[in-house]
Formats: structure tokens, C-alpha cells, sequence
């Protein structure tokens, strides 16, 4: 963008927030063109020589990274990411695989790291991209830097001048995560969508984000003043005074807010008339449980496991286990915490079991209950963990994935073997831990009224469930604009399996990323949800709308979106009654 004029792009508002600043662009875009060259044999060490240079470059960097993370005292999570991403430049699945290429065919290092990426890629066919980015595309990533550092080109940095906003085509895990809180206002890029990586990490950082922006990282210039706006997904290039000034305003009154729902955060969060709505948090890692029972969480929703699995290279031990939800477990208590069993293959691939995952289609192949069922020996280590763990405190078993009720049969048994072991050996347990399982497959939410008499509660995980319904990749920028909650189909999804749950006399919550957007709630509740899961950011947002909302109204609104045809007019019609009625929410009359 050379003429100075003020542009306006819109994108997704993938993390709330109003910044203004100076636009840092970032090239991260895949190289496409390398040098692809035959080498003389005498030639070889001096290629492998180069290779081990551009690999050690990529792992200082990496460590240096991990370094300036730590001491800025960022949630574990961002230094988990890169410390895999270490792991992977040691791996020798890639780097020894390149050694032996260029030493075998006499190719160069650039030409020998795109083949070994190539296979690796080829061995993963078809891998999505979701919730956490998949240990193919982390390979990718570590693959990209290690080209970029071969062929003298910069890898990006994000410790820039205070006020900077970073603009790129997509940024990685380990690039999201380096992004320092006190230098960068927030970022903006041409792909993503609400549920992709960088926007969870945008959340956690509490930074404002704009992503599916799509062509952002060519039109904006470096140094360019650039308007972020994460509530309404809007990025101004080149703005106005007048622009400026009104976005100032909006942007200390978005402070102000925040500072106020703050401080309000730990208290109940009731109806206008006399609900009390219970809003818990999702986990991750267990470091982050007291910044969630900060933001308000009455409790962990759910406790993501995989990043166990994802960070390391060995399998998890039953102690590991045991440790990483006890200390959990104890934080929380005696507030309930809900645990994910493992929900690997798809979108989250881990090496140690890496045979298992080449398939075709991931997503929707050996993945989550269904890896579990096949590998009972990993599925019961982690079932004793927790178990061991629920001895401290309230805790819940949780199942993912489940889309028919021999699945569901199957994971009982093999639990109820576990805790005969567990009793043999004389180690204590919750005899009566809650079991409970994630409705996130059509056919689980179809025939959620059977179901419903096999388990003690459900949690409608609505990333998967409105991905599968609607048949679209939510990681897709191309088709992300069909990944739609307000759905009719996905509403009417949602309601059968509230009705279904409660006929049933069992409780029914929401973790997905719906549960944490205020325009869904009073819909939500309208529709019985008794309780909502959601990013820590997200807890005092929710809680402040359920403060506004009149059950009884919201019930008779839900009547009336069930009228309705489209997504748009429901939407149109949510957002016109929360921005008309401030006083008594929903009111028909």
C-alpha cells in the first residue's frame, strides 16, 4: 500500500480488543523457490557442514525464544509449544533423514530438507488443522526455518518497538507464541479463523487479534498506522485523525469495561430473575489454573490432556499422569474439575505413536475414544492417573468423540477394569467419580436420548460438532465462513441434546468456543444449557451478560429463532436486541 489513503479490510475479531500502532510485517510465507542442485561427492561434507550450521542457527533461536518467554513470566503453554519445536530440530526422523539424502544422492541441503519435509508430509496425507496445530505442520514450521536460515533469509522476530502491530500471512504456534505483550499491541493475518491456534493463544495473552483477513500482509506496508479492532474484526490502514480520535475513545472504553467486569469476576454470576448461572474454565496445562480461577471460573469445564502427549516423545507415564491432574484437582477443589480423556489423531499428532496416524482422512479416522479403544494400554495409564488424582478432590471423567453407545460401552469396561486394578493394588480413588462424555459427533446428539441414561453428564464440545454437521475444515480459510454456530440445523442440535440430557435427569454444559461468546449466551441458556466452559479471557464477559439476561424471555426467544431460516437473520436479529435492550434483556412485549 503506497497511496496513503485510508483502506479498511474486515476478517474475523478473533481475540476482543482495540489497538493502534505501527504495523510490523512480518514475510512468513512458505518459500516456494530454493536452490535445487546436484553436488560433486567431494562436496558433501561441506554441504553437511552448511545444513548443521542453518540447524544449530534454528535451534539458538528457538532457545533464545524459550529464554525471553520465561522471563517475561508468559503462561506455560507458549513455552510448551517451543520446546517441541526444539525437540523437532533434534529429531531424527527430519534431520537425520537430510543428512542422509544429501550424503546418498549428493542433493543440496535445501533440495534434501524439502524431500524429507515431503515425506514426512506425504506419510501424514491430509492432516487438519485445528484447536492445536498437528505435529505435521509444527515439522512444516520447524522445516521453514531451518530453509529460511540455509538460504539467508530472516526467520521474523517479534521483540520490536513498543506500539508495534504484527501483520503476517499466518503465524505459527512457535510465532503466536513469541509474541512479547509488552512490545506487540496484537496481530492481524490473511488466514485463520475463531477456533485456529493463534486465536486461543490471542485470548490467553489477552492481546486483540484479526484473522481471515486475506490479503492484509500484502496491502499494509511496514510502519504504516493501522487501526485493530478484535470486537468487529475490522482493520483500518492509513487511518484519520477523526478515526483515530474514535477509536481512542472506543478503545478506554473497552479498557474501562474490562477493568470493571474484573473486578466482579468471582462474583456469582445471577439472573434478573434469580438464575444462578454457573461458568467454569477450559485448561490446558496445569500451569494455567490460577489464572483461570482468577478470570472467575467456578470450576474446569475442561481440562485438555493431549499437550501431555504432544510435548514429548516418549509416552506418558501413569505418574505423569497422576501429577499433572492431582495439582490441578487440589487448585480447583472443591470446585469440580472435568477431564478430557486423550483426544490424539486428526488435528493432534504425536510421534511416539506415529504408525497409527497414516490415513487418509484423520479427521474423521483413528482419533480420540477410538484411538483409546485400540490402544488400551496408553488409555488405561491415563485412566489411572486420574483416578489416582480424583482421591484429592471433585473430579470428572470425560469422554471424547463418542458417537454410538458401544464406544461408549467399551470405555466404561475398560474403566471399571481400571479401578479393579487400582483396588487390588490398594491405592484409594473416587469409587464414584462422574463419568460423562463430549457431544461433539451428529450421531452422538441424534441419539442423545439413549445415551443420556449411560452417563452422569454431557458437554456439548460445538467446535467438532458444528464442523461435522455442516461438513466444512473450520481451519480453512477458503470455506471458514460456512463454520456458522447459529446454524439452524446446529441450534436444533444443540436443543435435542438439552431436552435429551434433562428428560433423562442429567446436567448438560457447553465447553466449545460458542460458550464463550456473549451474543450466543442468552440463547444458550434460553435453550437449558446449565452450565458454560470457556477460555479464561472469556469468563467475566459471559458472566456479565447472564447478570442481563431473564431466563424465561431468553426461552421464549429461543421459540422464536427456531422460526427463523438463516444464520444471518438470527444473527441479525441477536445482535439487535442486545444492543436495544440494556435494561431487561429480551423483553417481547
Amino acid at each position: 500500500m503506497t497511496d496513503g489513503q485510508v483502506h479498511i479490510l474486515h476478517g474475523v475479531g478473533a481475540s476482543a480488543g482495540i489497538a493502534i500502532g505501527q504495523a510490523v510485517v512480518i514475510d512468513m510465507r512458505k518459500i516456494e523457490r530454493y536452490p535445487k542442485l546436484k553436488i560433486p561427492e567431494d562436496r558433501v561434507e561441506d554441504e553437511l557442514r552448511r545444513f548443521d550450521e542453518a540447524l544449530a542457527l534454528s535451534q539458538k533461536q528457538v532457545a533464545e525464544a524459550i529464554s525471553a518467554l520465561e522471563a517475561h513470566n508468559v503462561i506455560r503453554e507458549h513455552v510448551l509449544i517451543l520446546e517441541a519445536h526444539l525437540l523437532m530440530l533434534k529429531d531424527p526422523a527430519l534431520v537425520d533423514r537430510v543428512r542422509t539424502l544429501i550424503a546418498t544422492e549428493f542433493i543440496n541441503a535445501e533440495w534434501a530438507l524439502k524431500r524429507a519435509i515431503e515425506e514426512i508430509e506425504k506419510a501424514m496425507d491430509a492432516v487438519d488443522d485445528a484447536y492445536l496445530r498437528s505435529r505435521v505442520a509444527d515439522a512444516a514450521f520447524v522445516a521453514e526455518r531451518l530453509m529460511r536460515n540455509l538460504t539467508g533469509r530472516k526467520t521474523g522476530s517479534f521483540h520490536h518497538a513498543h506500539n508495534s502491530i504484527i501483520v503476517a500471512h499466518d503465524l505459527s504456534p512457535a510465532d503466536t507464541a513469541m509474541l512479547n505483550k509488552g512490545m506487540v499491541l496484537g496481530f492481524a493475518t490473511d488466514v485463520g479463523g475463531m477456533t485456529s491456534h493463534t486465536a486461543i493463544i490471542a485470548h490467553s495473552l489477552e492481546i486483540p487479534a484479526v484473522v481471515g483477513l486475506e490479503n492484509a500482509s500484502s496491502v499494509v506496508n511496514p510502519g504504516d498506522t493501522i487501526i485493530l479492532d478484535g470486537i468487529s474484526g475490522v482493520l483500518i490502514v492509513n487511518p484519520s485523525e477523526s478515526q483515530i480520535l474514535e477509536y481512542q475513545n472506543r478503545a478506554r472504553s473497552y479498557l474501562s469495561m474490562e477493568i470493571k467486569l474484573k473486578e466482579k469476576a468471582k462474583e456469582p454470576a445471577v439472573t434478573r430473575d434469580g438464575k444462578r448461572i454457573v461458568v467454569k474454565g477450559n485448561l490446558e496445562f496445569k500451569e494455567e489454573v490460577k489464572t483461570v480461577l482468577d478470570h472467575g471460573a467456578e470450576g474446569i469445564g475442561l481440562y485438555r490432556t493431549e499437550f501431555l502427549y504432544l510435548v514429548r516423545k516418549d509416552i506418558p507415564t501413569e505418574e505423569d499422569h497422576f501429577e499433572a491432574y492431582r495439582s490441578v484437582v487440589q487448585a480447583v477443589h472443591p470446585y469440580n474439575t472435568v477431564i478430557r480423556t486423550l483426544d490424539l489423531g486428526g488435528d493432534k499428532f504425536y510421534s511416539a505413536l506415529n504408525t497409527i496416524f497414516s490415513e487418509r482422512n484423520p479427521v474423521m479416522g483413528l482419533r480420540a475414544i477410538r484411538l483409546c479403544l485400540k490402544e488400551t494400554g496408553i488409555f488405561k495409564t491415563q485412566l489411572k492417573g486420574i483416578l489416582r488424582a480424583s482421591h484429592y478432590g471433585d473430579t470428572s471423567i470425560m469422554f471424547p468423540m463418542i458417537s454410538g453407545i458401544d464406544e461408549l460401552h467399551q470405555a466404561k469396561e475398560i474403566l471399571e477394569e481400571t479401578k479393579r486394578e487400582l483396588k487390588i493394588q490398594g491405592i484409594p480413588f473416587d469409587e464414584d467419580i462422574r463419568v460423562g462424555i463430549m457431544v461433539e459427533v451428529p450421531s452422538a446428539a441424534v441419539i442423545a436420548d439413549l445415551l443420556a441414561k449411560e452417563v452422569d453428564f454431557f458437554s456439548l464440545g460445538t467446535n467438532d460438532l458444528i464442523q461435522y454437521s455442516l461438513a466444512i475444515d473450520r481451519g480453512n480459510e477458503f470455506v471458514n465462513y460456512l463454520y456458522e454456530p447459529l446454524h439452524p440445523a446446529v441450534l436444533r442440535l444443540i436443543k435435542f441434546t438439552v431436552d435429551a440430557a434433562h428428560n433423562a435427569g442429567i446436567e448438560v454444559s457447553m465447553c466449545g468456543e460458542m460458550a464463550g461468546r456473549e451474543i450466543y449466551t442468552p440463547i444458550l441458556l434460553g435453550m437449558g444449557i446449565d452450565s458454560l466452559s470457556t477460555n479464561a479471557y472469556a469468563i467475566s464477559h459471559v458472566k456479565e451478560m447472564a447478570r442481563k439476561i431473564n431466563i424465561e424471555k431468553c426461552r421464549k426467544i429461543v421459540e422464536h429463532l427456531f422460526e427463523m431460516r438463516k444464520a444471518s437473520e438470527i444473527y441479525e436479529f441477536m445482535t439487535r436486541e442486545i444492543m436495544e435492550n440494556t435494561h431487561d434483556l429480551f423483553d417481547l412485549a
